[in-house]
Formats: C-alpha cells, structure tokens, sequence
C-alpha cells in the first residue's frame, strides 16, 4: 500500500510537471509572438480589434493542453462556458459602470459557446464583446469630461454607490448618466474637502479622465487576448 501511494504520488507529480512546462511553452510562444507584433500595431484607436492568427493558434493549444491533462479537474462544458464569460464580464466592468443590461443581454448569446469557440481557436466572441466596453468607456468618459463644464451642486444630498458589483445593471444611457454625474460629482467633492477651488479641482479632474480615455485607446489586440484568456 506505502509503494502504491508513492508511486501515485509519483505520477501525480510527473503529471504537474507536465502542466506546467506545457503551459509554459504556451506562455512562451505567445511572449515571443507578442513581442514581435508590438512594432508593427498601428495607432489607429478607431481601427476595430480583431484577433490575429496566433490569438487563435495559441487559443486552441492552451484548450487541448488544458482538457489533455484535465487542468484542475475541470470539465470542458457549458457550465464552464458560461464561468469564463462571467469572469470575463467581471475583468472588464466588475464595477458595472459601463455595460448597458442590453448589453448583457446580448452577451448570452456566447454562455453556452465560448468553450466550444476557444476549441477550434475561435476568440471573436472575446473581440466582440470587448469592442463593445471600448465603445461604452469612450461614451462615459466623454461624458464625465463633459460634465466638468460646470461645478456640481453640493447642496444636494444624494448618494454615491461607490461597489456596484452586485448592483443591477443600468437599463438605458440615462442611468449610465446619473451613475457617472454622481462619480464626476464625488471627485469633485473629495478634492474640494482636501481645499482645492473648482478651477483646480476641474483641471484636476480633467487631466485624469483623459488619461482614463488615452488608456482606452491604447488597447492592442493583445491586450484583449491576454485579459480573455485570464478568465479562462
């Protein structure tokens, strides 16, 4: 019995082994194809993000590795589908500040799919929906900047939500734009209590939602495979 449970041990450790350098040469490859994309990536923000060969290449390997060696002792199926979407969901706007409940609503489309997707090296879904956030942080930012074309009103008394993770998500613009009014008007306040005047607070503010926007547009297609496939 002691022999047998070493030797299973034994294999449990080759088999870790195994994992990991397999997961390795995965991580590797992509590194070294990403570094050599780098130079080439355009400065195109408006250009839409699309996956290149090696997004799928490395997709389907990871996947083969990952159910080859049964990663975790999890199954390959829609319940898992669905988990890497909410995971996925939850990395781009775990603070539901962005996404419409339309939005969502669309994305369901993928729960049952994007296994099945990253099998055969298809990651669109994963493009699809993140065009979809860029396009929501463009809109909100741009509309926090716009807002600081006046001092919001601190003699109101209202509520800022500051963790919305398990707050519904907004139904329309106009909720997206009261969530934002309160966001823009509660760093106004912070910096008016730390004794700032509104012009400075404003291009405080200002300077910081732009470099909220610069962020934004500077997302590579890398960018988007490596946040997806961290959900995986």
């Amino acid at each position: 019995l002691g022999l047998c449970s070493r030797e299973h041990k034994m294999n449990g450790i080759i088999r870790l082994r195994a994992i990991i350098s397999a997961f390795s040469i995965t991580a590797m490859v992509f590194l070294l194809t990403a570094a050599g994309a780098a130079a080439i990536q355009t400065e195109d923000s408006d250009a839409p993000l699309e996956p290149e060969l090696r997004h799928q290449e490395i997709a389907r390997a990871v996947y083969h590795l990952a159910d080859r060696f049964h990663y975790g002792q999890t199954a390959f199926d829609d319940d898992l589908s669905g988990k890497i979407l909410d995971r996925y969901l939850e990395s781009l706007d775990g603070n539901r500040q962005y996404f419409l409940a339309s939005d969502i609503a669309s994305f369901e489309a993928y729960r049952k799919s994007i296994d099945d997707a990253v099998r055969e090296g298809e990651v669109n879904p994963a493009f699809d929906i993140f065009g979809v956030y860029r396009e929501r942080s463009r809109e909100r930012v741009k509309y926090a900047i716009s807002l600081l074309d006046h001092e919001p009103d601190f003699t109101i008394d209202e509520d800022y939500v500051f963790d919305r993770s398990e707050m519904p998500w907004a139904a329309d613009r106009a909720q997206l734009d009261d969530i934002w009014r309160k966001r823009v008007k509660n760093d106004a306040l912070g910096l008016a209590l730390a004794g700032k005047e509104w012009d400075e607070t404003r291009e405080i503010l200002q300077k910081r939602y732009d470099r909220v926007l610069t962020r934004v547009n500077q997302i590579k297609p890398d960018d988007v495979f490596e946040i997806f496939m961290n959900a995986y």
